[in-house]
């Protein structure tokens, strides 16, 4: 009987490692995982808007986000003076637009579930939009007077 648990508590294991990283993102089809694919490695900040107004040149020239698997380091000090460390727990593609669900680690509302838009421009670039409080999910690509939202524009670097 003894054998047969460990047996059984092996297979199980070995089940969840293989597994693990597709369920700790939410990756819920192939599609999913293309996008979290392709957002990896690191992009800069081409433009930013939030609540109706330019994020200043000089923190659109220091922003930077780094995707390595489901785990996101980014710089924005339009938001934060440090550096923000955050979790993909969820891709959803079957929305339009498609949503990426992040749980910040540190920095504005940490601990806090926050959904964002994002489309692709092609390889290198992509168009995030979110609201940094989670309070509510954008449905289009804009960052409106009164809303509180952040729209920013990523270009990928080559490396």
């Amino acid at each position: 009987m003894m054998r047969m648990t460990t047996a059984i508590f092996v297979a199980g294991l070995l089940l969840c490692c293989l597994c693990g990283s597709s369920i700790a993102a939410g990756l819920e089809g192939d599609q999913a995982g293309k996008d979290l694919q392709k957002l990896q490695g690191t992009w800069v900040m081409v433009s930013g808007e939030w609540d109706g107004k330019k994020v200043a040149d000089e923190h659109v020239a220091a922003g930077k986000i780094v995707y390595d698997g489901d785990k996101i380091t980014l710089s924005v000090p339009h938001q934060a003076a440090e550096t923000i460390v955050a979790d993909v727990v969820k891709i959803d593609t079957t929305k339009d637009p498609n949503k990426l669900h992040f749980v910040r680690k540190n920095g504005p509302s940490a601990g806090k579930i926050i959904v964002g838009i994002y489309k692709f421009d092609g390889d290198d670039q992509y168009h995030f939009a979110f609201d940094p409080t989670g309070a509510a999910t954008p449905q289009e690509f804009t960052a409106k007077e009164g809303t509180g939202h952040i729209k920013h524009t990523w270009k990928r670097i080559k490396q």
